[in-house]
């Protein structure tokens, strides 16, 4: 695994997944985890990890900017809902969902993009 690939895909794909937030559905961050991880092309296990942290992380940012901004008030009421018993661990649940669907993007791109053009073998 190239690690300075991963890193710059984590980048593109949460930069991507930010700005298409904002202006369509949630789900749009499946859809940004998966071009960059098609347009810059790795094996499987590559293509999870930079979608899964990409916008996981993102994701993390998002809902500790909003838990400031709103001084817990917001979250804790949504913990509540949730019967969780910390913001904490909402924001954790956060992360890790938003992280799940940008790694399972990610991953269908790569195995798309093998789908779509196989590896030559001379």
């Amino acid at each position: 695994m190239n690690t300075f690939k991963v890193l710059i895909k984590i980048l593109l794909i949460a930069a991507l997944a930010y700005l298409l937030q904002n202006l369509f559905a949630w789900w749009v961050i499946v859809i940004a985890s998966l071009l960059i991880n098609f347009i810059i092309y790795s094996k499987g296990a590559s293509s999870f990890v930079s979608g899964f942290l990409g916008i996981g992380l993102l994701w993390l940012f998002t809902a500790l900017i909003v838990d400031v901004r709103t001084d817990s008030v917001l979250t804790q009421r949504v913990a509540q809902i949730f019967s969780l018993p910390s913001t904490g661990l909402l924001i954790l649940a956060t992360a890790i969902i938003g992280g799940l669907a940008g790694g399972f993007g990610g991953l269908t791109a790569s195995y798309l993009r093998i789908w779509l053009m196989p590896p030559r073998w001379e």
